[in-house]
């Protein structure tokens, strides 16, 4: 078989109402080259596994499956199948969310063969919240480097993101993290930098059951805040300054969520919290649950 140029990693966990979209926003790509499409899929309970069975059944020679015998969690999952993956550049879908231009692989592969100092690249992209698509921030710049990542909220969501496979250094913490995209682009932001095309091409799917909507203000703040410490392990420091404005942004937004939810005592705790910032400001990260 043509080894692909591109490898799409697909993760789905008990998203049976979601799944045909995504996979139908995949195989919809129109490319000049091979394109694989790898499904890691989480032991669900409910049909999702029978509706990627199907898939698998029309289009054996663009999708294969990695199933796990044993539910082993969105990290894991997320990086066995990276891992499985063939293609020079990987393309990344979770199974609630869906592609809408035919040509984003396309665009995206030859953004990334003219700029070899590109690790990943991104694109603009809407949301569908609870059912209402809106409209996204719109991404200003053509390319963001590290401290842009760490310094700004640029909103770059998962779906939007290609990455080199060979760039990629996956350490031992990323299989304990929550944030996965983000920990991906801090990564790969080591490498070299990110290419921003302004094409709206995506759709991020916010509903109840997904990690952003599960996940309470003193939660997110606890977890993202657990992975900017050991991205600051794993650069020696290197970016710290940086990661001490962008956890002060942190407990800002978390704490602006949580009052506008009234959960007074996670802005009281928030609050508590962001007064140690200066001496110690990852130790909120031992509340993550």
């Amino acid at each position: 078989m043509e080894k692909p140029l591109v490898s799409v990693c697909l993760i789905t966990y008990n998203q049976e109402k979601f799944i045909r979209e995504t996979l139908d926003g995949i195989l919809m790509q129109k490319t000049d080259f091979h394109v694989e499409v790898v499904i890691g899929e989480d032991c669900s309970t409910d049909s999702t596994r029978l509706i990627c069975d199907e898939y698998i059944s029309k289009f054996p020679d663009k999708i294969r499956s990695l199933y796990h015998t044993k539910n082993v969690g969105m990290a894991q999952n997320w990086i066995l199948t990276m891992k499985a993956c063939k293609g020079k550049y990987i393309a990344i879908c979770e199974g609630d969310d869906y592609w809408t231009d035919p040509l984003k692989l396309q665009k995206q592969a030859d953004l990334m063969e003219a700029h070899p100092e590109y690790s990943m690249c991104a694109h603009n992209a809407d949301i569908l919240e609870y059912g209402n698509l809106k409209k996204l921030p719109p991404i200003n710049s053509t390319e963001l480097d590290i401290n842009d990542i760490i310094q700004k909220d640029w909103g770059i969501m998962t779906a939007s993101i290609m990455f080199r496979s060979d760039e990629l250094a996956i350490p031992e913490w990323y299989g304990e993290i929550k944030n996965c995209d983000y920990a991906l682009q801090l990564l790969m932001g080591t490498k070299g930098k990110m290419g921003i095309l302004p094409d709206i091409m995506s759709v991020y799917r916010k509903h109840e059951a997904g990690i952003s909507s599960t996940l309470r203000p003193l939660s997110q703040a606890a977890w993202i805040i657990y992975l900017l410490f050991e991205f600051n392990t794993y650069t020696s420091k290197k970016y710290h300054q940086e990661i001490i404005a962008k956890i002060k942004r942190i407990y800002h937004n978390q704490i602006g969520f949580a009052q506008e939810y009234s959960l007074k005592k996670a802005t009281a705790v928030l609050r508590f919290y962001r007064m140690f910032v200066p001496i110690a400001p990852f130790a909120i990260r031992k509340l993550r649950s």
